[in-house]
């Protein structure tokens, strides 16, 4: 019968320093090949980078900042020029198209229905069945209600949380619990 014998988790190259700090040791072990090549790499590029920079193969900071805000700007027409403006003869379609209405029932349950009640009843927000409307009662000013909020009385402004098109479909459907 063979001994079994313990062996050591070490590898054979690690050697343990003789200094000894609260029964802490330290190994003295060569830095692993990756991470001195990592090392090295990171100093040459960081060479080239500050030369390429000082001779403008590489663009600044201001340069960076006017090209990503013309692309910004780009972007905002783009978008602006796709997304039709909300006015009242939308919203009035939007009372007759049953796709909207679903669509402005599904976004009441998930954004409304907490503050003004699963069934249009009220609770922290107002009722939305009665005739008492506190900021308008127009498809525009419900719009822009929603859109906006009324953040003195704790109404977030979804506007910059749903898209258009779902604060619109809301608009609609709140409308039509009237």
């Amino acid at each position: 019968m063979s001994e079994i014998t313990p062996q050591s988790s070490a590898p054979e190259q690690d050697v343990l320093l003789d200094h000894d700090y609260d029964g802490i040791q330290e190994y003295d072990n060569p830095m692993p090949g990756w991470w001195l090549a990592i090392f090295y790499v990171t100093i040459v590029w960081s060479i080239f980078y500050m030369v390429a920079l000082g001779l403008d193969f590489i663009d600044g900071y201001d340069a960076q900042l006017t090209r990503a805000s013309r692309q910004l700007e780009t972007t905002r027409n783009a978008f602006a020029a796709a997304t039709p403006p909300v006015d009242e003869e939308m919203l009035t379609a939007l009372l007759d198209d049953s796709d909207a209405l679903a669509r402005g029932a599904e976004v009441y349950s998930g954004t409304c229905a907490p503050c003004h009640g699963a069934n249009h009843e009220g609770g922290v927000g107002p009722i939305l069945t009665d005739d008492q409307w506190i900021h308008g009662s127009t498809l525009p000013e419900i719009y822009a209600t929603i859109r906006d909020g009324v953040p003195e009385n704790g109404m977030p402004p979804w506007g910059p949380v749903l898209r258009q098109e779902d604060v619109a479909a809301l608009t609609a459907y709140i409308a039509s619990l009237q």
